[in-house]
């Protein structure tokens, strides 16, 4: 007898696990969602360490027309942009930051000061924010956002996980898949519908 253990496997999520999901609904057909119950108490998470021994330091950067950031890089001061922020890699940014055109995230920024974009913000990784995010056009989450306040003009999409304190969302709100949440501690306010699909419309963003 092989004295080795079997390998087992755990349980298979499935769209119709989903909190309020009809099992006899089609898996393509979009179902009301609801943000996961506040917490007691809201606790701010960091992302994993990046500061490593060759990590770059810069005071404020500020450019007319547009910024193409590549970390890891921590910024002392403040991030500023009279068109798009595209982040690639991983930042520290001890001020504001703002783009009059849209934020780009591919990597993990931790931010202490507030974000705000005249465009689509879109995070693929990691965003802890301790101010507060407001964005006036779309919201698209593929990771994990952390979060104080945010406010958004457009429809918030989150296909991972985002917490904050407050909520608002001026568009719809869908999540993505059987696994994404959302958890608002303190108030939510969404003005369009709330959904979950199994994939993102390619017409949503």
């Amino acid at each position: 007898m092989d004295p080795r253990p079997k390998a087992t496997t755990g349980p298979q999520l499935n769209i119709s696990d989903a909190p309020g999901v009809d099992a006899n609904r089609p898996v393509d057909d979009p179902v009301p969602v609801e943000s996961t119950p506040a917490m007691s108490s809201y606790y701010y998470v960091n992302s994993p360490e990046i500061h490593q021994p060759t990590l770059r330091r810069s005071k404020c950067i500020e450019n007319g027309d547009g910024l193409d950031l590549q970390g890891p890089l921590e910024i002392d001061g403040h991030v500023k942009s009279g068109g798009s922020i595209n982040f690639v890699g991983d930042f520290v940014v001890k001020e504001e930051i703002d783009a009059y055109g849209a934020i780009s995230i591919n990597g993990s920024v931790n931010s202490f000061g507030g974000i705000k974009a005249y465009g689509n913000i879109e995070l693929n990784g990691y965003l802890g924010a301790r101010d507060k995010i407001k964005g006036y056009g779309k919201l698209k989450v593929v990771g994990s956002l952390e979060g104080t306040e945010l406010e958004i003009y457009g429809n918030l999409s989150i296909s991972g996980h985002l917490r904050c304190r407050r909520l608002v969302v001026y568009g719809s709100l869908t999540l993505i898949g059987p696994s994404s949440t959302y958890t608002v501690d303190e108030s939510e306010e969404v003005a369009g519908a709330k959904l979950r699909r199994e994939q993102e419309a390619d017409w949503d963003w």
